[in-house]
Parts: structure tokens; C-alpha cells; sequence
């Protein structure tokens, strides 16, 4: 097998991007890797409204989501991440698919790890599917994991 000296294991805390951690974590400790996680906000659109004094504040909201996504990826990192894996952690905002695929360029990953969530339809005509996107764009091999669940 070629080296895979870096996995990237994009997460969006949902039980499959779970599972899809839980098969990189085996993958990083069998091949001696390091394990880099990455969570992609999404923009928030912003549209035009008038001015008054119950206005949502969007910069406390983007601040918010960002401090939730490093509590998430330190919980994580602290419950299911042996203590010997080397890793890092990495918070981007922006369209996910397009993000995953400048870290793993960025980086010069090795191996994506990343799940499918089984979309079909209509709910895959309207939403599309990250993992699809990646796999179509990126430069680096991808190990998609479809959720048993």
C-alpha cells in the first residue's frame, strides 16, 4: 500500500461523519498516520432588512457556531481519539465541499476519509452530496464510508 502519512476525516457531527471517524482512527493507528479533522461552517446568507432594535447579530452568531465547533472537536478529540494519534484540528467557513478539498491540498494529505449519508432522490437533487463533490474535485484518494445505520 502506498505511505498515508496524513488523514483527513472532515466531520459535521453527525453519526455518520462518526462512523467515518471511527474508521480513519483505525486506518491512522494501523498505518502510524496523523489524523487531521476538519469541521466546515457554513456561510450564513445574509439579506438586507431594515434596521431595528431586535436585529440579528450575524457576527455573534459566526462566533458562536465557531466556539461550538471546537468544543465539539475537543470533546471528540478527548472521548474518542487514542491518546498515542497524532492529530490536529481544523475549523474552516465556506462551501464544505470546496473547503475539505483546499485543506487536503493545503495539507498534501494522504488519504480523505468521509461518509456517505445515503441521500437519494429528491433529498440528493436538492442538497447534492459533499462527499460526490469531493470525490469528483479532489486530487487525493477518498475512502467513502456508508453509514450502517
Amino acid at each position: 500500500m502506498f505511505p498515508v502519512n496524513k488523514i483527513l476525516c472532515p466531520l459535521d457531527f453527525s453519526e455518520h461523519s462518526m462512523e467515518a471517524l471511527d474508521n480513519a482512527i483505525e486506518l491512522a493507528q494501523n498505518l502510524s498516520s496523523k489524523i487531521i479533522l476538519v469541521n466546515v461552517i457554513s456561510p450564513i446568507p445574509v439579506v438586507p432588512t431594515p434596521s431595528h432594535p431586535g436585529e440579528f447579530n450575524i457576527a455573534s452568531y459566526r462566533e458562536m457556531l465557531k466556539e461550538s465547533s471546537e468544543n465539539n472537536l475537543d470533546s471528540i478529540v478527548k472521548n474518542n481519539l487514542p491518546e498515542d494519534l497524532e492529530y490536529e484540528k481544523i475549523i474552516r467557513t465556506g462551501d464544505p465541499a470546496q473547503e475539505i478539498d483546499k485543506v487536503a491540498k493545503e495539507l498534501d494529505v494522504d488519504l480523505l476519509v468521509i461518509s456517505t449519508h445515503g441521500r437519494s432522490g429528491l433529498g440528493h437533487l436538492l442538497f447534492g452530496s459533499v462527499a460526490e463533490k469531493i470525490i469528483r474535485h479532489t486530487s487525493c484518494p477518498v475512502l467513502t464510508i456508508k453509514s450502517m445505520k
